[in-house]
């Protein structure tokens, strides 16, 4: 048989896999948030709802299987991302569409919101500077590129260890290779996955670039230390625009955290750099919300497993660990 040969069935079947995911069914009064527990924005939405404390039904989406490129989950969302919400007939992509579209919904007595109080002008301004500046870092590249970049010497915690780091580079391609399978068999979402390709296409080449990488890791500091500076004028306030957790604490406090799990708090803020963020951050660590957004590594991976079908089962547990935490990153 020619080698061709055998590159065209192992195409084939690559293909008939994305074609296997079936669209999940749930009742018609459910909640349902389509996430990827290590996705940022995913993490967003889902600290959200435990915050407001709003019963939801979670769904994983296998992204390191290319779930998100299937047919029924493209018709929920053309860009192939998550996070999604789906209340009844109401689809909302994006996580900033789902905050605002909870926030609308469920407001008023067992809901607490998470905006500033109706009528204080001076809070919902800042709330709004630090969402323009917290939502123009590129987590997702910041993530990848701290794989890669060995001379910065950082200390990272579980998932991010060592084997697993390894494996999600060795994976890149087939991440990337199941996308551009996808823009071959659909037609109707073409255009939105050529986009997602381009986008991804171009934060490869950015994190591979140490000069480029560390353009992001100085953003990162520069926002940090305008933080550390408002946090010293305003040290009445325990976060960020009150003694209130809102939504931008939301996105602050997962930012501390994914920064933590890479191993960045030496180089950022530990040894008395900007004691006001670290103080932060472990305020941050105490909220009930975030023991529900932070499961056991056990269960990670026995849930990842679990849902990983046999035939990409590589076997070792931390590689198929090590490639759903890349999909993750991979994929927004």
């Amino acid at each position: 048989m020619s080698e061709n040969h055998n590159d065209h069935n192992h195409n084939v079947n690559k293909i008939k896999s994305l074609k296997e995911f079936k669209a999940p069914v749930f009742k018609e009064d459910e909640l349902v948030v389509y996430v990827h527990p290590y996705n940022f924005h995913s993490q967003k939405v889902l600290l959200l709802l435990y915050e407001k404390n709003i019963d939801f039904t979670p769904y994983v989406v296998d992204l390191l299987n290319g779930e998100q490129y299937s047919e029924w989950f493209l018709n929920l969302n053309p860009k192939a991302d998550v996070p999604v919400l789906q209340d009844g007939s109401i689809v909302v992509p994006d996580s900033v569409h789902i905050i605002n579209y909870v926030e609308n919904k469920f407001h008023g007595g067992d809901y607490k919101t998470l905006k500033p109080k109706r009528g204080n002008k001076l809070e919902d301004e800042k709330m709004q500077v630090y969402d323009q500046i917290l939502s123009r870092l590129p987590v997702g590249a910041l993530s990848l590129g701290s794989f890669i970049h060995d001379d910065l010497k950082l200390v990272p915690k579980p998932p991010f260890i060592g084997p697993i780091r390894k494996t999600c580079l060795k994976n890149n391609e087939r991440v990337h290779e199941l996308l551009k399978e996808s823009i071959d068999r659909v037609e109707d979402h073409k255009m939105a996955l050529l986009r997602k390709l381009d986008l991804q296409e171009r934060r490869k080449r950015l994190v591979y670039s140490r000069l480029e990488y560390q353009k992001i890791l100085d953003a990162i500091q520069n926002v940090l230390r305008f933080i550390e500076d408002d946090m010293n004028a305003n040290s009445h306030r325990e976060w960020l625009v009150s003694n209130d957790f809102s939504m931008i604490d939301v996105c602050f406090g997962l930012l501390l955290l994914r920064l933590y799990q890479l191993g960045f708090e030496n180089y950022y803020w530990s040894y008395g750099k900007l004691p006001r963020i670290e103080s932060y951050f472990l305020r941050f660590k105490k909220r009930p919300s975030y023991d529900k957004l932070m499961p056991s590594n056990f269960e990670i991976l026995k849930d990842i497993w679990q849902m990983t079908p046999s035939n990409y089962i590589i076997g070792a547990g931390a590689g198929v660990l090590g490639m759903a935490v890349f999909a993750a990153f991979a994929h927004k």
